[in-house]
């Protein structure tokens, strides 16, 4: 091949190079696009939503007593065996990676013989371990406590927490009393039964008639109700009290007293017991099917004074379940009424 040939190829790939890069820019001269720093419309409701789920329930967690009131002791202790590869709970257990926590609530912080702490959980001990800010700790350790070396990330669940924290209230000898739901978390009024109830009657009848009208129709909603109630269900529901209460013959009294062979026995006579002036002020009166409804409805209102922290059992049928499951409770369990 000639000198000659060889320079026209040469000059051949050259000129394409240069055509094609010339063909690129002018592309991008007469294409280019301008994007705006914003979009120039913006779609309404287009904005990524929040998280649900967990995050959103978290916002919205019930008030501690009323979880506390409605926890389960047995789930609680379930809950406890994660903890005891670091921690014991007995009276006079060891210290392990983490402190002994027997008698914690309503203990200082940092108070355990002969354990190191952390100097995060040191500079608490001038607090108390209360039920809210042993929920604090439980939820996120790190944000309570930061610098703490307590290595356990937390529990994410409001109910897991509340019985965990039951079952720890009990491992003492003298159990703290349980905290008292706000206002806002009590139950709400059914609309329209007090106002019915308290209304006289249209016939001209006072009053006292319309009450008393009233409190018959109230009764006979218990005797339906407790014909109807499942005593497998309201054992269920006495789970739930178990905490402060024992229902088996010769149990002992806790918190509250043992409720062997209530239905038709004098009110505030369990033997050892100490009742509140409220309920010692009835002492006269009898646990009937129906002053038992009223209790287990709202304690407060039944008894204005009384030691029972539990808020009530808001739905009828839950009341009139367990009320039937307590009458079993017995040797000679009260006639249902007609």
């Amino acid at each position: 091949m000639s000198t000659m040939e060889i320079n026209k190829m040469v000059a051949a790939l050259l000129t394409v190079g240069v055509v094609a890069a010339f063909s690129h820019f002018m592309a991008e001269v007469i294409m280019h696009p301008q994007i705006p720093a914003e979009p120039s419309y913006v779609v309404a409701g287009a904005a990524p939503e929040e998280p649900a789920g967990d995050a959103a329930a978290d916002t919205m967690e019930e008030d501690l007593a009323v979880l506390l009131a409605a926890a389960d002791e047995g789930a609680g202790q379930a809950v406890a065996k994660k903890c005891t590869s670091c921690h014991t709970f007995d009276q006079g257990g060891a210290n392990r990676v983490g402190p002994n926590l027997w008698n914690t609530i309503d203990q200082p912080i940092a108070n355990a013989d002969g354990y190191s702490y952390s100097d995060a959980l040191k500079g608490l001990s001038g607090e108390s371990w209360t039920y809210a800010s042993l929920n604090d700790f439980l939820k996120n350790p790190k944000g309570f406590a930061p610098g703490t070396k307590m290595s356990f990330a937390g529990l994410k669940k409001s109910d897991d927490r509340a019985s965990l924290i039951l079952y720890m209230r009990n491992q003492s000898d003298s159990p703290a009393p349980l905290p008292e739901p706000s206002a806002a978390a009590a139950p709400e009024e059914a609309p329209g039964e007090e106002a019915a109830a308290e209304a006289p009657a249209e016939d001209g009848t006072g009053e006292a008639e319309a009450a008393e009208a009233a409190g018959v129709a109230a009764a006979s909603g218990v005797v339906a109700l407790l014909a109807a109630a499942d005593a497998g269900a309201g054992e269920k529901a006495a789970k739930k009290c178990t905490s402060c209460h024992t229902f088996d013959q010769g149990g002992a009294n806790k918190i509250g007293p043992n409720l062997w062979n209530v239905v038709d026995k004098p009110i505030a006579s369990v033997e050892g017991y100490k009742y509140s002036d409220a309920l010692t002020g009835m002492a006269g009166d009898t646990w009937t099917f129906d002053s038992l409804d009223a209790f287990l409805a709202k304690p407060k209102d039944f008894a204005p004074g009384t030691k029972m922290s539990f808020a009530g059992l808001k739905k009828p049928e839950d009341r009139a379940n367990l009320i039937l499951y307590m009458r079993d409770q017995s040797d000679s369990p009260a006639p249902l009424p007609e």
